[in-house]
C-alpha cells in the first residue's frame, strides 16, 4: 500500500475521531494565547514553533513585528517587511509576482509547476501560489520571519526560511478601531474592526474591513495615466467558539479584491545599444525616450485584477496531557495582468498573463502539555502530525505582437499550463531537557510530493516565442525527502541561551515556466536540498534594558532551481528553469534592542552574508554553446551587507496624552540582479544588472490622547532611486524601482 493511500486513511480516521461539534469547525492558534502570557516587561512571545514561547528562548533566529512595530513602521506587505529584517530581501515584478530572498536563498518562479523557497503562512495556513502572497497586512497581530530551513514544523517548501503572519483574535470585552490615512499620490487608506463577545466567552467575533487606493507613481506620457498604483479592498471576519472548557474552535474567512498594482518600468537596453528590444524590428531606434525613470512611454497602461477568497479553520482539544489539532484552509485564487511587455514607446509585444488555482490543507498534530503526564513529569515537550496539501491550477501567457515587433502585427503567442500538486507528510518533534539547563531537540519531516502538469502553446505567427502549436501531458512526478533536524540549547539562566543547531532542507522540483517547444515542456527540474547548521547566543542584560542576539550560519546548498531568460542557438527566448549546481553560503547576525530610560528605545540589527555559487553552469546561448561558468561568482539577490537602525521616543506632555518620535534606516550594500557579477564576458546585459548599495529612511511623529491618535509620516524622505527588481531579456534589461518619497497624515481611535 503506497504510503499517500495510508495517509489518506489515516486523514479519514483521524476526521472521524474529532467530536462533532469539532469537527464542523476548526481554529487558529495551537498554543496559548500569547497576549495573555505575562513573560516579563518588554518581552516579546512568538509562536512560531506551534507554541507560545518568549523569542528569547527559542534556540533559532527569528525576527518579529508586532502590531504596534507595523504601525509605527508604516508596513503594508511584506516587501515591507523586509528591510526591517536584515539578511531578508524582497522584491518583485508588481503583487503576482514576489521575490523573496532570506540568506541568499530564493526564487524567480511565478508558475504553479514551481514551488517559492521561502514560505509563507496566515494563521497557520501555508500560501501555496505566490500569486497570492502579497496581499494586504491589515488587522494582523504579529509577522514572524524565521530563518533557514523550517522542514520539521512547516508545512511546505521552506529551504529558505518562513514568514508567519497572525491575524488578531477576538477580544474578551467590547473594542473598536478606525482609522483614515491621506497621502501623495492622492493616497488613501480607510480601516475599521471590531471585536467583542457575542455570548459571554462561548463565542466571540472580530470583523475588519479596509480600502487603500493610491495613484501610480509611475506616468505613462503616451496617454497621461498613471499606472503601478494601489486599489485594494477586503475584509476579515473571525470567529471564537469555546463549546467547553477543553475544546476552543476559531473560524476565519477573508476576502480581498485588488487592481492596479501591475507593473511598468525603463527600458535600458543593453550596453551596446539602449534602444535594443527583445523581438523588436529596425525601429528600435525610434523610440520616444524620456531621462525620468518614473515617466515613460509606453503603448498600453497596465491592468491588474485579482480576488482571492480563503477559509481558516483550527480546532483545539484538550485532551489531558496533550492537545489535539485540526488546522484547515481552503483558498481560492485568480488574477489577470495585462502590460505593455517591451515598456517602450514601440508597439512590440503586449503580454497577458492569467492564472487561477483552488488550494486546499489539512493537518492534524498532537502537541503534549509541558505539564502533562504525557511529558513525563516535565522532561520532554514533543509535537507530531500529518499534513495534506492539494493544489490545482491554471496558469497561461498571451504574447500579442505589434507592427514594431519582427513578428508583425497581429501575430499571437500563447503558452499555457494545466497543473495539479498533491504534498503529503509525516512530521515530529522532541525537546528533551536533559538537566535544568541543557535541552536536545530531535525532529524530522517526511515528504512525498506527486505532480501532474499538462503544458502547450499555439501560435499564428510560426515564428519565435513559440515555432508550432504544440501539447505535452507531461507523466506523473514524485519526489520524496526526508528532512532531519538536531539541536543543542544550553541555558545557564532565564538570560542566556546559547544554542548550535544542524537542519536540512527540501524544495520540491517541478516543471518550465512558459515553455516554447514541446521539447522545453518535457523538462522536469530536480529538488533542491540544503545542509545548514547555526551557532547563536541570545542574551538579556541589565534587568530587560539591552537585549543582544546573535547567530553565525553555514549553508551547503545543492541542485539549485535558477530561472533565466535565455536565446537558444535556434532563435528562441524560453524562460528555462534549470538545477544550476551547488553553492556555499555562510555568514553571521547581530540584534541589539536598547532602552537605556523609560520611553527612549534603539534597535539595531546587521546581517553579514557571503554567498556564492561552487558549480553553475548555465544554459547553452549562441555566445555559449557550451553554457556559462558562474562558478566562484555572487549569487543573485544576496547582498553582503543589510542594516537596520531604528530609534523611538515617547514624550509625555499629559496625563493621557504623549508625543512619539520614530525614525528607522535600512541599508543594503551592492548586489546583484542577475548572476556574473555585472561582468560583460557574461553578456551585454549584465553589466546593467548591478544594484548599488541604497539606504531608506522613513520618520513618523505621533500624537496621542486616551485612544485617539494622529500621525504624520515619510516613507522613503530622501527620495532615494532604488529598483525593486529588473527584468533581463535577452538583449534587453528593464528596470522596475522601488516607491520614491510617500508622505501623509492619520488619523485614528481605539476603544
Amino acid at each position: 500500500m503506497s504510503f499517500t493511500r495510508t495517509f489518506v486513511r489515516g486523514l479519514l480516521c483521524a476526521s472521524v475521531a474529532i467530536p462533532a461539534a469539532a469537527m464542523a469547525q476548526a481554529a487558529s492558534n495551537s498554543a496559548p494565547d500569547p497576549a495573555a502570557e505575562t513573560f516579563g516587561a518588554g518581552e516579546i512571545v512568538v509562536t512560531a514553533q506551534r507554541r507560545a514561547e518568549r523569542l528569547q528562548d527559542i534556540p533559532a533566529t527569528i525576527s518579529a513585528l508586532d502590531a504596534d512595530a507595523l504601525a509605527k513602521s508604516g508596513v503594508l506587505d511584506i516587501t515591507n517587511v523586509a528591510p526591517r529584517v536584515p539578511g531578508f530581501y524582497a522584491g518583485g515584478f508588481g503583487a503576482s509576482r514576489p521575490q523573496l530572498y532570506i540568506r541568499g536563498i530564493g526564487t524567480r518562479q511565478f508558475d504553479p509547476g514551481s514551488e517559492s523557497s521561502v514560505g509563507v503562512f496566515v494563521d497557520e495556513s501555508y500560501l501555496g501560489r505566490t500569486g497570492a502572497v502579497l496581499g494586504a497586512l491589515k488587522d494582523i497581530e504579529r509577522v514572524e520571519v524565521l530563518k533557514g530551513p523550517q522542514g520539521t514544523l512547516y508545512g511546505r517548501n521552506t529551504i529558505g526560511g518562513a514568514i508567519n503572519v497572525l491575524t488578531k483574535a477576538p477580544t474578551d470585552e467590547l473594542s473598536a478601531e478606525f482609522e483614515g490615512t491621506y497621502g501623495n499620490y492622492d493616497y488613501i487608506d480607510v480601516f475599521g474592526a471590531i471585536s467583542g463577545p457575542i455570548a459571554g466567552d462561548v463565542l466571540k467575533a472580530r470583523a475588519a474591513l479596509w480600502h487603500s487606493k493610491r495613484d501610480g507613481y509611475v506616468t505613462n506620457l503616451t496617454t497621461g495615466n498613471r499606472p503601478q498604483g494601489l486599489d485594494n479592498w477586503g475584509g476579515r471576519l473571525r470567529f471564537e467558539i469555546n463549546p467547553s472548557d477543553n475544546v476552543k474552535i476559531d473560524l476565519i474567512g477573508e476576502i480581498m479584491r485588488d487592481k492596479g498594482r501591475s507593473f511598468q518600468g525603463e527600458s535600458i537596453g543593453n550596453v551596446l545599444d539602449p534602444t535594443n528590444t527583445l523581438l523588436g524590428n529596425a525601429n528600435d531606434g525610434q523610440q520616444t525616450l524620456s531621462d525620468n525613470p518614473y515617466k515613460q512611454y509606453y503603448t498600453t497602461d497596465p491592468a491588474f485584477d485579482r480576488n482571492i477568497d480563503s477559509f481558516t479553520g483550527k480546532v483545539d482539544i484538550d485532551l489531558g496531557g496533550a492537545s489535539f489539532v485540526s488546522v484547515t484552509s481552503y483558498r481560492k485564487m485568480k488574477y489577470t495582468d495585462d502590460r505593455d511587455f517591451d515598456n517602450t514607446s514601440n508597439d512590440v509585444i503586449r503580454q497577458i498573463t492569467a492564472e487561477r488555482s483552488k488550494q486546499f490543507t489539512q493537518e492534524f498534530r498532537l502537541v503534549s502539555d509541558p505539564n502533562g503526564s504525557l511529558s513525563l513529569g516535565g522532561l520532554v515537550d514533543w509535537i507530531v502530525g500529518v499534513y495534506y496539501y492539494h493544489d490545482k491550477s491554471f496558469h497561461s501567457d498571451t504574447f500579442d505582437f505589434g507592427p514594431d515587433s519582427i513578428v508583425g502585427e497581429g501575430g499571437v503567442d500563447v503558452t499555457f499550463g494545466n497543473y495539479k500538486t498533491t504534498s503529503t507528510a509525516v512530521f515530529g518533534q522532541a525537546t528533551f531537557h536533559i538537566t535544568p539547563t541543557l535541552d536536545l531537540t530531535l525532529g524530522g519531516r517526511y515528504t512525498e510530493d506527486r505532480k501532474r502538469a499538462q503544458l502547450g502553446g499555439t501560435t499564428t505567427d510560426a515564428l519565435p516565442l513559440v515555432p508550432a502549436n504544440f501539447l505535452v501531458d507531461n507523466p506523473k512526478v514524485k519526489f520524496t525527502s526526508f528532512d532531519p533536524k538536531i539541536t543543542l540549547s544550553y541555558r545557564p539562566n532565564r538570560d542566556l541561551n546559547l544554542y548550535a543547531t544542524y537542519s536540512q532542507g527540501f524544495k520540491s522540483g517541478g516543471y518550465q515556466y512558459t515553455p516554447l517547444t514541446a521539447t522545453q515542456a518535457g523538462l522536469i527540474f530536480q529538488p533542491e536540498e540544503i545542509d545548514a547548521y547555526e551557532v547563536g547566543v541570545k542574551s538579556v542584560w541589565g534587568g530587560g534594558l539591552a537585549r543582544v542576539n546573535a547567530a553565525a550560519f553555514y549553508y551547503d546548498y545543492k541542485n539549485l532551481q535558477v530561472s533565466t531568460v535565455v536565446q537558444l542557438p535556434d532563435g528562441s527566448t524560453p524562460s528555462l528553469i534549470t538545477n544550476a549546481g551547488t553553492s556555499e553560503i555562510k555568514g553571521a547576525e547581530l540584534e541589539v534592542s536598547l532602552e537605556p530610560v523609560k520611553g527612549l528605545t534603539f534597535n539595531a540589527a546587521y546581517a553579514y552574508t557571503d554567498a556564492k555559487y561552487d558549480r553553475y553552469l548555465g544554459p547553452p546561448t549562441a555566445a555559449f554553446p557550451s553554457g556559462a561558468d558562474f562558478g566562484g561568482t555572487r549569487m543573485v539577490r544576496a547582498p553582503k551587507h543589510s542594516l537596520n537602525l531604528s530609534g523611538e521616543y515617547v514624550l509625555p506632555i499629559g496625563d493621557e496624552s504623549d508625543v512619539t518620535f520614530r525614525a528607522d534606516y535600512s541599508y543594503i550594500s551592492k548586489f546583484y540582479h542577475e548572476p556574473g557579477e555585472g561582468q560583460l564576458a557574461y553578456g551585454t546585459t549584465i553589466p546593467l544588472t548591478v544594484e548599488d548599495g541604497y539606504g531608506l529612511l522613513n520618520a513618523r511623529i505621533t500624537y496621542n490622547m486616551g485612544g485617539f491618535y494622529a500621525s504624520v509620516w515619510g516613507r522613503n524622505i530622501t527620495d532615494k532611486l532604488y529598483r525593486r527588481t529588473i527584468l533581463a531579456l535577452p538583449g534587453q534589461v528593464i528596470n522596475l524601482y522601488g516607491e520614491p518619497q510617500t508622505y501623509g497624515i492619520t488619523i485614528g481611535y481605539k476603544y
